[in-house]
């Protein structure tokens, strides 16, 4: 975002941090956690970021929820979140393929060639009504989905580049369950090098084109 002369703020709502007015931002971005969308009982502020992208949509913020962002974003537009139906975790990189695009959409084509990129979850999201899917997987098929041309949802992690991995390995293996072997960290951070420029490279594009979007969704709105 900074590349690309935006300025940002930081929200940690897990932190006890308040949810901001989204009509002050023309987009917003949720990011993953080892939460699930469904959380509610469990953790506060989980019900209450389901109330803040409510408030996104109601204010025609721009939205681009990755990974547990996305998820939230299909539960508040009526989809379901659980687990795969024989327990399968998506953990690595793996490729995810495009979908032909409505003609209607004013939006850049979301994908123009598969891509390998990193993932790291338990759960999936039904494709939520009005929305199009324009990506897919083989293990979850729905890899991503588009409301409009400015609200987005993504199943997988863009943003994971080698260090942020380096990060989030030394932090799983503090974890009671769950951990990862050390021939799974390998193989991740491998891949991670090898796909870094590739997946870069179109978050950059995707993200140019984002906020683009979420600009002119926020001049029409008069906001």
């Amino acid at each position: 975002m900074a590349s690309n002369n935006r300025m940002v703020d930081w929200c940690y709502p897990a932190d006890g941090q308040h949810f901001p007015e989204p009509s002050a931002y023309a987009g917003v971005v949720i990011f993953g956690g080892a939460y699930s969308a469904n959380d509610c009982a469990n953790y506060e502020w989980v019900k209450h970021e389901l109330g803040f992208v409510e408030n996104c949509l109601r204010a025609d913020t721009g939205f681009f929820g990755i990974c547990l962002g996305a998820q939230v974003l299909a539960r508040v537009l009526g989809a379901d979140v659980r687990a795969h139906p024989e327990q399968v975790k998506e953990i690595g990189f793996s490729r995810v393929d495009p979908v032909v695009e409505s003609e209607q959409s004013n939006a850049p084509q979301f994908l123009e060639t598969p891509l390998t990129v990193m993932q790291w979850h338990a759960e999936g999201f039904d494709l939520p009504p009005t929305t199009q899917r324009i990506a897919s997987g083989d293990v979850f098929p729905n890899q991503a989905f588009r409301l409009n041309e400015h609200v987005v949802g993504v199943q997988f992690h863009p943003e994971v580049n080698p260090d942020v991995l380096a990060i989030w390995h030394e932090r799983n293996k503090t974890r009671p369950s769950g951990v990862l072997t050390e021939e799974q960290r390998v193989t991740m951070m491998a891949d991670a090098k090898h796909y870094d420029v590739q997946v870069t490279d179109w978050l950059h594009g995707f993200l140019s084109g984002w906020t683009t979007c979420c600009e002119n969704a926020q001049n029409s709105s008069g906001f």
